[in-house]
């Protein structure tokens, strides 16, 4: 999702940077066939330590076109630890200077009590970071029971936490048998949102993007190719040409999402 919507924008020649900060291990690169010997992520944390990230923030990026690039996450999970409270802000405010950021950050909002104890931050705070930052929050859960019930859950902390959301309920099918109408019902009932949108399933056209390590917007015309630019037009639909780059999180709360 957070990739689609990246290189949605980029269709549109806004300059955009896709932001991998899951915490549980990146996959944008993989998923975008990036060669990354070095992580972005861990690159931007060392040169925030040195005070060097706004003046080098170009060498954290890989191009993907002209208007597109990616900062790759995590080479592993356990990896989260050298990500110091305050780099994600930081990087974000840094990249939201030059283009549209899009983050894709991890599924718990969880607080890690651990973290009161010692310098070591909670495996969350990456996420929790991202959320404090963006000006949109798009939470993705799929259209099934277990999806729903993640998704339940992840609109209610976020709630506690005084956000709200654009919702996509992801994978979308007619097996399922619930209407748009149904879940739009269920969803009303968990929590208040800015924007309510639902992606077909289209697997078809996600095996040829992932298959060739390209974008949606690069692997041609398609049902979820819409309906994605349908979220972009949502997300920005107040936001003129004129007004300053948005930071956005996309938080996956349910499997296969």
């Amino acid at each position: 999702m957070a990739a689609a919507l990246a290189a949605e924008l980029a269709r549109r020649r806004r300059r955009t940077v896709l932001v991998d900060a899951d915490p549980y291990g990146g996959a944008v690169a993989q998923q975008l066939g990036i060669l990354d010997e070095v992580s972005g992520l861990l690159s931007a944390a060392r040169l925030a330590a040195a005070g060097q990230l706004e003046e080098r923030i170009g060498s954290v990026q890989r191009g993907i076109d002209a208007h597109l690039s990616v900062v790759t996450g995590l080479p592993r999970g356990d990896r989260w630890v050298e990500v110091r409270n305050g780099t994600v802000e930081h990087l974000l405010e840094v990249a939201r200077e030059h283009a549209e950021v899009v983050v894709d950050t991890g599924f718990s909002l969880e607080d890690d009590p651990a973290s009161d104890y010692g310098s070591r931050p909670g495996r969350n705070q990456m996420t929790l970071a991202a959320l404090e930052v963006a000006d949109e929050v798009v939470v993705v859960g799929s259209a099934d029971p277990v999806g729903l019930s993640r998704l339940a859950r992840g609109l209610v902390e976020l709630a506690e936490r005084g956000r709200d959301a654009h919702v996509v309920v992801n994978r979308m099918r007619p097996s399922l048998g619930w209407s748009e109408r149904d879940i739009a019902g269920m969803v009303a009932g968990f929590a208040r949102t800015r924007g309510l949108h639902f992606l077909p399933e289209d697997q078809p056209t996600v095996d040829r993007a992932l298959v060739a390590g390209r974008t949606l917007t690069e692997v041609g015309d398609s049902p979820l190719g819409r309906a994605v630019g349908r979220l972009a037009d949502d997300l920005y639909a107040a936001n003129s040409r004129y007004n300053p780059p948005t930071v956005n999180a996309i938080i996956a709360n349910s499997s296969g999402s």
